[in-house]
């Protein structure tokens, strides 16, 4: 079967000839339906820092959805046919974190500061089969896979971020979300279903902010040298009690040290590779710093009920498998107007 690769560090990634996996013991063959595209992948297609960590030789896609194909030995609980989507991070079940219940920080399956994920690292979903371990599927009964297909990496992200400031937010409070993309989109929606707290959104475009509004967002502004004296007037003066910055520049992040709030929290998902210096007077005394970095299992069942409940807005722009460079270069030069997906036939 074909596969959209990257083959070298240094080559843009292509489509290759691989054999059509087989499920062993405890595996799922899926049959994919819809493999979500994530600027990630640009990134990797420019090498560094992907390069300095991991090898190359794997199919693309992290966000992948699809039908039960092949059921290998063991696995009872699926039948063929059933819908499911893919916990893209490899979880070992018994390392330290793995059993303390932040499986998302897996020692295991990771390179340096970076796990190893489906689609990075490890064969991925821009192929019309993949096989995975069972303890990485959830079943989602009638849910069209390629309408959630997104949910499996910027939704479950965005929402593992909102979950570890979820304490902080109580009503009158105020939470900022700094790049409102594929993740900062997600995030507006989940701070709106699960908390009381006053959303202010921030962003280089207004057509953005525009969507922050739709989604929910209370107040909205664009990134500049007044942003920090503008977020302080929206606050009176009290700053926020939670930061989710979803770019990660030198930039955003002194913004988010400068709109801290004494017991706040600053977290950081985006992956610019910007730095914060922190020490006294560099941040509210007390405001701590986090990196967050993918998602639980049991947050990706959490995030595709809230969709099968339709609490959520998930736009998809549709691509064939043999569109897949048109898509990514759409997805570079910034002309979707939803999450591209990249969908199979039958």
């Amino acid at each position: 079967m074909q596969a959209y690769r990257i083959v070298e560090w240094g080559r843009p990634p292509e489509f290759a000839d691989v054999p059509k996996p087989v499920a062993g013991p405890g595996e799922v063959v899926l049959q994919m339906k819809g493999a979500g595209l994530c600027r990630s992948d640009l990134d990797m297609m420019e090498g560094a820092p992907y390069s300095d960590w991991l090898k190359a030789g794997y199919t693309l896609g992290h966000e992948n959805a699809g039908v039960v194909h092949e059921l290998g030995q063991g696995v009872t609980d699926l039948a063929e046919g059933d819908a499911v989507v893919v916990h893209h991070m490899q979880v070992c079940g018994h390392c330290d974190f793995c059993l303390n219940g932040t499986e998302q920080s897996c020692t295991t399956n990771s390179v340096g500061p970076l796990p190893i994920t489906r689609g990075c690292g490890i064969d991925g979903g821009l192929a019309p089969y993949l096989v995975v371990p069972r303890k990485e599927l959830l079943a989602i009964g009638t849910t069209d896979p390629v309408s959630v297909a997104p949910l499996t990496d910027a939704g479950v992200t965005a929402y593992r971020a909102v979950k570890s400031v979820q304490e902080r937010l109580s009503p009158g409070s105020h939470v900022l979300v700094i790049g409102i993309g594929g993740l900062g989109s997600f995030a507006v929606q989940f701070l709106k279903l699960l908390t009381g707290a006053t959303i202010i959104a921030m962003d280089v475009g207004e057509g953005r902010l525009r969507h922050a509004r739709d989604l929910g967002a209370h107040h909205t502004l664009l990134s500049g040298p007044r942003a920090v004296e503008e977020i302080m007037d929206v606050t009176r003066g009290r700053g926020c009690e939670a930061i989710i910055d979803f770019v990660g520049t030198d930039g955003t992040l002194e913004a988010a040290a400068g709109v801290s709030r004494p017991q706040g929290r600053i977290v950081l998902v985006g992956m610019e590779l910007g730095t914060l210096k922190v020490g006294w007077g560099s941040m509210a005394t007390s405001c701590e710093f986090a990196i967050s970095l993918g998602s639980k299992r049991a947050d990706l069942r959490e995030v595709c009920e809230l969709a099968a409940r339709g609490l959520l807005r998930i736009d998809v722009e549709r691509f064939s498998f043999a569109d897949v460079e048109t898509a990514y270069q759409n997805l570079r030069e910034g002309k979707l107007s939803g999450r591209a997906v990249i969908t199979f036939e039958s």
